[in-house]
């Protein structure tokens, strides 16, 4: 009983040991708890928050300004430049050879187009087919039209003076028989004199158009002539398009008409030997019915065919020509409004196809170097093809059923 009556002591005497500490370690908490409990839950939390804020705030003023100086440290610091290493031979061989991508062709740009048989001609073919026709060569001084004189006409071969000079000056050429026929013309003889030439080289018969200001058109006239082509008179006349020249002498839509006449003299005059002529432009004076008539009203009154180019497709020369009786005939195919081979070769089959279907046809090129090394391969091949190749005369001869 003793011992248990000491224990009891012991412990009392402990407890208050105990009471006092207490409110040390678990006082603070237990007011806060107190406070808690008689707030509302929301502003407990709002104020928990605040607490929070302001501990996060306070901790950041410590810590900023250290680093804040260490940033400006690293900023200042000096840039040190590396002296980039050359591989030696070693790591070269292991590491291969560098494979360097080569940049992308740019792509270039699609071929043209050219036409397919039986496809349909341009209208207008005088930008792309009379591109020779830039003067090479200076033309000759326009004479003024006080100064112009009317040459006397050639003179006819004994014999045949009732004959007109379409007939008189006609080509020598083989009976055609039934085949189908085909005339070749090169426009824009002259201008370039080394195409010229080889122009005059071709096998005959081909009809050589003369530009009547080519600079030694009569002494083409006589070569071409001596080697049995056929001759004509490449007469300028003026196109749609007024940024393009013509050339001196060109006839002119509202041009006076004894200007027009004295210029038809001046082109016609320029050389000998030929059958008629040919219009080198004119996409706008061959539409003008007024001025056609006067150039037409010469041709009947020399005796000269009169071949339409068609260098658009409302050109009135060819209707006109027959209304007024002058002897005509219209172009079928432009060879070259694109100057390459492959694209005189498949002109040159549209021409064959006409041929066969309407019995004859009139194909028109120019003396660029591609259209004549193409000709020359084809006057052989159309041949055992079974086509004759004529003058343009023996066409219209036939046509017409004229003799001689």
């Amino acid at each position: 009983m003793a011992k248990r009556k000491k224990s009891a002591k012991a412990k009392a005497a402990r407890a208050p040991g105990r009471a006092r500490s207490m409110p040390r370690g678990g006082g603070f908490l237990r007011v806060l708890k107190s406070i808690a409990a008689l707030l509302p839950s929301g502003v407990t939390l709002f104020a928990i928050g605040i607490a929070l804020g302001f501990g996060i705030g306070v901790a950041l003023m410590e810590l900023a300004p250290p680093l804040l100086n260490r940033l400006q440290h690293q900023d200042q610091a000096p840039v040190v430049a590396r002296k980039a290493e050359s591989p030696t031979a070693a790591q070269l061989a292991e590491r291969g050879p560098d494979i360097v991508e080569a940049p992308a062709p740019s792509p270039s740009p699609p071929p043209p187009k050219l036409p397919a048989a039986g496809e349909a001609v341009p209208a207008i073919a005088e930008e792309g087919a009379h591109q020779s026709a830039q003067i090479v060569t200076p033309p000759p001084a326009e004479p003024m039209p006080e100064a112009a004189q009317v040459a006397a006409l050639p003179a006819a071969p004994p014999g045949q003076t009732d004959l007109p000079l379409w007939l008189q000056n006609a080509a020598a050429a083989r009976n055609p028989g039934n085949l189908p026929m085909i005339a070749v013309i090169l426009d824009d003889v002259g201008v370039a004199p080394q195409h010229a030439e080889m122009a005059i080289d071709l096998p005959a018969p081909i009809v050589l158009s003369i530009m009547t200001y080519a600079e030694n058109a009569a002494d083409l006239s006589r070569k071409a002539q001596a080697k049995g082509h056929e001759i004509m008179v490449h007469m300028p006349m003026q196109p749609v398009d007024s940024a393009i020249n013509p050339g001196p002498n060109a006839l002119l839509v509202g041009m006076d008409p004894a200007e027009i006449q004295r210029r038809v003299a001046w082109g016609l005059d320029r050389l000998t030997g030929y059958v008629g002529f040919n219009n080198h432009m004119g996409s706008r004076f061959t539409q003008d019915a007024e001025g056609m008539r006067i150039v037409l009203a010469e041709a009947k009154n020399r005796g000269l065919l009169f071949l339409d180019s068609k260098t658009i497709a409302g050109s009135v020369g060819d209707s006109l020509a027959a209304e007024m009786g002058v002897v005509h005939i219209a172009r079928d195919v432009f060879l070259d409004d694109q100057i390459s081979e492959a694209g005189v070769a498949r002109q040159l089959s549209e021409t064959e196809a006409i041929a066969r279907k309407q019995g004859y046809a009139v194909a028109i090129g120019h003396p660029h170097p591609a259209t004549i090394a193409v000709l020359k391969r084809w006057l052989v091949d159309a041949r055992e093809r079974g086509f004759a190749i004529v003058p343009l005369t023996t066409i219209i001869k036939k046509r017409e059923g004229v003799a001689g």
